[in-house]
């Protein structure tokens, strides 16, 4: 299972700490990859942030070895010094502390990709951000990701958040909705069949009751 946890406000106020960069093989699993791109727009957890507009610059993420944990933090736009430098020490542990013993190491900074993996280097630009699939898209080339881009969550670009109407492209998806519509219609067919079976004692009582049971239930 895979543990997502994302920051709100996290500023810490210690000292900055060496900066363990990953480095090697590593594939993002579904879920990590859609908290990268996430991190990438600056949005916050809508459980933590409220409203989670994105007003927000990525700081730096943390990502286990295995791929399947990310922890990050970014700095709030109202800070518009910035923020100091993040523990990324303590990133990590925090990252570890939910990584099932798989170790963590930094993945990116603000957007780019510090991850060495061998492959092209990952920056993303403020002109991508126009686009969650050509965000996806790149970090796929620098060969983080293997599964298809286009089954992602979507994104909305206006806040950073997963948006299950549309699919990463754009465009709306109504896939989903199509298929609880038939779904919705074959129980509502299939239990009018059991009515009328019931009704002409083609079924007992305790067969229609089980039948319909099972319908609801599948």
């Amino acid at each position: 299972m895979s543990y997502l946890i994302f920051i709100y406000i996290f500023i810490l106020s210690s000292n900055p700490s060496f900066a363990k960069y990953g480095s090697g093989p590593l594939k993002l699993d579904k879920n990590t990859m859609e908290t990268a791109i996430m991190y990438m727009y600056g949005a916050g957890n809508k459980k933590y942030s409220g409203s989670a507009k994105r007003k927000n610059n990525p700081d730096i993420m943390a990502v286990s070895k295995d791929g399947r944990t990310s922890y990050y933090m970014y700095c709030p736009a109202e800070y518009h010094d910035g923020c100091i430098d993040p523990n990324s020490a303590q990133l990590i542990k925090a990252c570890e502390k939910y990584s099932n013993g798989s170790p963590c190491f930094i993945f990116a900074k603000k957007r780019r990709i510090v991850w060495k993996n061998g492959g092209s280097k990952v920056k993303i630009k403020k002109k991508d951000l126009k686009s969650p699939y050509v965000v996806a898209k790149k970090i796929q080339e620098g060969g983080f990701y293997d599964g298809d881009i286009k089954k992602l969550i979507g994104i909305d670009i206006e806040t950073g958040q997963v948006n299950e109407e549309i699919k990463i492209t754009g465009e709306k998806d109504t896939k989903e909705k199509k298929i609880t519509k038939t779904k919705d219609g074959d129980i509502v067919k299939e239990l009018e069949t059991l009515t009328k079976l019931y009704e002409n004692g083609s079924l007992t009582k305790e067969e229609f009751d089980k039948a319909k049971e099972k319908l609801f239930n599948n």
